[in-house]
């Protein structure tokens, strides 16, 4: 019995997702044959076509034609008729995309910006025509939304998987990528839904599968259903028309065990971490804690079509980790994904990992998924990288801590080994703002770790946001003050900025005692009784409208303090790793200042 494992639409073009390739490596360590199919990347090679964007206009000629009802129908027709009316518009995105793909894929014309810029927007355009075509929907580079987020509600999500009209995936699995697959030589499928746009795409394939393939077994797995555990007793439609089984937190051991029994005829109920259906009744069966990482599997990448991702050569996802050490930051939902159960790998066998990866699929670029690596396990790891001489270039993710503080070493050595780029969790700079999210730092402690990073040649990359319970504006400010303050007009020790607003999330600390945090109410909608985040009220801090101020006034902030924006906010993360190894940091500030290259396309 093979196993076929797959990753679904819609997640970023630029690499490989880490579960497929972690999963794959460990079932056929034991032996088992198994096969990994990345329908994300093979959706944008079809969506990304010119055959399909024609049948886009297709299909927005057929609803132009059809009659409105609502507002919204009306909008849709203007916004048809601008897009119809343009031929010439329409012609250049046409014979455009395939050459902007190449674009993305070729050295040469990678690293010029002009060009690059021209062919990313030319796939921007291409995924908003494949929106138009299936209004309201919106499906971009990175994400998918369907009106009324129906995925947050068992109704809703049944109801999206067989959506003609606003569901893109169903005739893209069901006409394009599902007959690629000889489904008859399979008995398990596994489908990996780690993010919420993922999941309409993945659960419609499941569907299809269930219905044309009986003879199979499909099981979900990814960090979103494992988010669902406690509402899935009464979610037997889930079971009955759309897959098997569940698998919760990591899915080595229970996968392994799951195609043990099935391979065997055995019992279901022996397989941990498993949610299945017995005699219409919705089981979960006993928890299994995950395996230590000796036990654990260097990924594989063989056979998925690394020369298909929208790079000019590999960038690989590694993790050197799995939880995150701190765990205790009270809006995060990390650790519970990991069953708050933190280890990490050897570093010496991390370096040998890192080599070998690099040798085979002919690439010196990783980006570690890990959430946090510690500051001595980073050093450790960093003079294992440099003894063993692996050619590496990669982003890491740091937390601020104060034993990174007092020398620059650390940050020398991490350059060194070839982390070129951090990713620092800042949050906030205000203290009494970190001290309530629990980040064990201070703005004090923020500024010296920035400044010792920086002097050693590193990108600093910065994710805050706006809006923590009881925040008041004058504490956003302090974080509006300490990012100017440190921006490339500023001290320069800060080089990019992601920012976004509070989000109450399910299973955070914030989540489990709201009233800590002085939320009066979490507002559990019935009828979203699948959602992910949640509303609140609350008195203190700012209304959510000035919050929004602070965000939006923010992003103009950024603009003027750092030129360089012009460059980095258009590239995803990957593609900057390859632009700083290329360029180099002053390089890349250099090429903000020329008004051609940033010209707006």
């Amino acid at each position: 019995m093979k196993t076929a494992l797959i990753f679904p639409p819609q997640w970023f073009p630029s690499q490989p997702y880490l579960a497929l390739p972690t999963l794959t490596a460990f079932l056929q360590h034991h032996g088992h044959a198994v096969d990994q199919f990345d329908f994300n990347i093979e959706g944008y090679e079809i969506f990304l076509s010119r055959g399909y964007l024609e049948e886009c206009l297709d299909l927005i000629r057929q609803r132009l034609s059809q009659p409105a009802y609502t507002p919204e129908e009306n909008e849709a027709k203007n916004i048809y008729r601008e897009i119809l009316g343009d031929a010439d518009y329409l012609e250049s995105v046409l014979s455009g995309v395939a050459e902007a793909k190449e674009v993305l894929r070729t050295e040469e014309l990678f690293f010029q910006f002009a060009v690059y810029k021209r062919a990313y927007t030319t796939l921007k355009v291409a995924m908003k025509l494949i929106s138009y075509a299936h209004f309201p929907s919106r499906i971009d580079l990175d994400s998918f939304f369907m009106q009324g987020n129906p995925e947050e509600n068992l109704k809703g999500l049944l109801a999206a998987t067989l959506d003609r009209v606003a569901n893109p995936y169903l005739n893209l699995l069901e006409k394009k990528l599902m007959p690629t697959v000889a489904w008859q030589d399979y008995g398990l499928v596994g489908i990996s839904v780690i993010h919420v746009g993922q999941v309409i795409a993945g659960l419609t394939l499941a569907r299809l599968l269930k219905k044309s393939q009986p003879h199979l077994h499909i099981v979900i797995g990814g960090s979103v259903f494992t988010r669902h555990i406690d509402i899935l007793d009464n979610k037997q439609a889930l079971f009955e028309e759309i897959f098997d089984s569940l698998i919760l937190f990591e899915g080595e051991l229970p996968l392994l065990k799951l195609v043990e029994q099935l391979k065997a005829g055995g019992d279901l109920n022996e397989v941990p971490n498993l949610i299945h259906l017995d005699q219409g009744r919705v089981v979960k069966n006993p928890k299994a804690q995950s395996l230590p990482y000796d036990q654990l599997v260097r990924p594989t990448f063989d056979h998925l079509p690394l020369d298909k991702y929208l790079m000019p050569y590999p960038v690989l996802p590694y993790m050197a980790s799995r939880g995150c050490y701190w765990g205790k930051c009270t809006f995060c939902t990390h650790s519970h994904i990991y069953d708050s159960y933190y280890r990490k790998e050897n570093e010496e066998r991390v370096a040998e990992d890192l080599a070998y990866l690099g040798k085979r699929y002919n690439t010196r670029y990783f980006t570690f998924s890990d959430e946090a690596i510690s500051p001595n396990a980073f050093s450790r790891m960093a003079k294992a990288i440099t003894k063993l001489k692996v050619d590496m270039r990669a982003l890491g993710m740091l937390k601020f801590e104060a034993d990174s503080v007092e020398t620059v070493e650390l940050f020398e050595e991490i350059f060194e080994a070839g982390f070129i780029m951090l990713f620092f969790g800042l949050e906030s700079a205000n203290d009494r703002i970190l001290s309530i999210i629990d980040k064990g730092c201070d703005q004090a402690t923020e500024k010296r770790v920035l400044e010792n990073s920086s002097q050693a040649g590193i990108w600093n990359h910065l994710y805050l946001f706006f809006g923590f319970p009881t925040e008041e504006l004058h504490e956003a400010e302090d974080t509006i003050q300490f990012t100017t303050q440190h921006s490339e007009l500023g001290s320069g020790v800060i080089h990019s900025v992601g920012q976004s607003t509070f989000a109450l999330e399910k299973d955070s600390a914030i989540f489990h005692n709201p009233g800590k945090f002085k939320i009066d109410r979490i507002l559990n909608d019935p009828e979203r009784d699948m959602a992910i985040v949640f509303d609140f009220e609350i008195e203190a801090g700012m209304s959510r409208e000035q919050v929004m101020d602070v965000y939006e006034s923010f992003d103009g902030i950024l603009d003027e303090n750092f030129p360089s924006r012009k460059i980095w906010n258009y590239l995803s993360r990957e593609h900057f790793l390859l632009y700083l190894d290329h360029f180099g940091r002053d390089k890349i500030l250099e090429m903000a200042q020329d008004p051609e290259l940033t010209a707006t396309v």
